[in-house]
């Protein structure tokens, strides 16, 4: 789900938040012979949240930088990916019970990428005042699952209709070519020569996923037919016969079948499978969540000095995989293993893979950086960290 744009691509202190631009500051190292401090994931999460406000948010315009330090090449500030995973751990904060203004910051931020100009209005890959980027129906389908998890949390009703408004966009990404799915990006529908003329598992998966909670909310019955026709999509032309998991597109031109896999895609397929167990009480979704769930448990770890780890490599791809364990282990009590590695990985990078800046490594096994510096691999920190804390019952009272 890399936007075309971006292809060629704590330390824990009291944190002052500057009335100037984000500056290249180093913050200090630790000292190894520091005693340890217990400290709740509720604050883990909190104030990982504080350390990107402080490096990250471009206080003149109030969006946020895609990397920090700032890169050459970055233009003016993030793509609406980064911001994607921000807003989803502001969601988890605000469950936890946070009500610091500052939270409102990331929703402020995305209202700057809205395309009214464009119909049906939707999303941009980057800030309109800028430019009008690319539309992608994967960002779009993510910004409405955000919306939908600001209703549930703070009983925003304009939230969910924001959400519902999606649809109008997500229908334009669906057509017969290589039998149905959505689109990645609305700009190449119509250029089938080109590879980025694909349908995306991404885009079809988390569009199969907002419409499913979309159902929950509305009982609106296309939502569910809309859903369903996607995920028979998903299942016919997309996942591997062999492991249950799940490729990445399928180029429209030619039929020719991505067979990259990563965490993401299976997460949120097992999230849908349990969405459809829960809305139908069918045993046959949860048995194929309980199946995906096993294959990448085991296909995606490795082992490291002897501990279990998911990829080196993509953190806010993995944390999705982790929200599908959670959908799971509200069902099954043995999801609670997967969900067990997980912790286990985040207990890690808190403690072993940071760097100067206290920011975290893209390999949370510590053993190098990765791309340390890119806003999206520290919104993922903020989600999981949150998400564990809502799971172990920790409140901010």
């Amino acid at each position: 789900m890399k936007n075309i744009q971006k292809t060629g691509l704590l330390l824990i202190s009291i944190l002052f938040f500057s009335c100037q631009e984000n500056q290249d500051n180093e913050l200090t190292s630790p000292d190894p012979t520091d005693p340890v401090v217990s400290i709740s994931y509720k604050e883990k999460a909190k104030q990982t949240f504080d350390l990107i406000q402080q490096n990250y948010k471009i206080n003149s315009t109030g969006l946020y930088l895609e990397n920090f330090p700032k890169q050459s090449d970055d233009r003016q500030s993030s793509f609406l990916w980064s911001l994607d995973a921000l807003l989803t751990g502001v969601n988890q904060l605000k469950a936890i019970g946070y009500k610091d203004q500052v939270l409102s910051d990331p929703y402020n931020a995305l209202d700057k990428y809205y395309d009214s100009q464009r119909l049906p209005n939707a999303y941009a890959a980057f800030p309109v005042q800028y430019s009008l980027d690319d539309r992608f129906y994967d960002d779009n389908a993510i910004i409405a699952l955000e919306l939908i998890e600001d209703y549930e949390i703070n009983k925003n009703q304009a939230s969910l209709d924001r959400a519902i408004q999606q649809v109008d966009f997500s229908i334009t990404g669906e057509d017969s070519k290589a039998g149905g799915g959505i689109y990645w990006v609305e700009q190449y529908k119509n250029k089938p020569e080109s590879d980025l003329c694909n349908k995306a598992v991404c885009a079809t998966a988390f569009t199969t996923t907002y419409l499913l909670k979309l159902y929950q909310h509305t009982k609106n019955e296309e939502y569910l037919k809309f859903a369903k026709r996607l995920y028979l999509w998903l299942n016919a032309n997309t996942q591997d016969p062999v492991d249950h998991l799940f490729w990445n597109d399928i180029r429209v031109r030619d039929n020719f079948v991505n067979k990259t896999k990563w965490t993401y895609n299976s997460g949120a397929m097992i999230t849908n499978n349990i969405l459809l167990y829960e809305i139908s009480k069918d045993q046959i979704y949860l048995n194929e969540a309980r199946a995906i769930a096993s294959s990448a448990y085991r296909v995606f770890t490795r082992t490291v000095d002897g501990k279990l780890f998911f990829p080196d490599h993509d953190s806010w791809f993995n944390v999705c995989l982790f929200r599908g364990y959670l959908d799971l282990l509200n069902h099954d009590p043995n999801a609670q293993n997967y969900v067990n590695t997980f912790i286990s990985n985040a207990d890690y990078a808190w403690e072993k893979a940071r760097n100067n800046y206290g920011l975290f490594y893209e390999d949370w096994s510590g053993i190098k950086p990765g791309r340390d510096k890119w806003l999206l691999q520290q919104a993922a920190l903020v989600e999981i960290y949150g998400r564990i804390a809502l799971l172990k019952g920790e409140k901010q009272l």
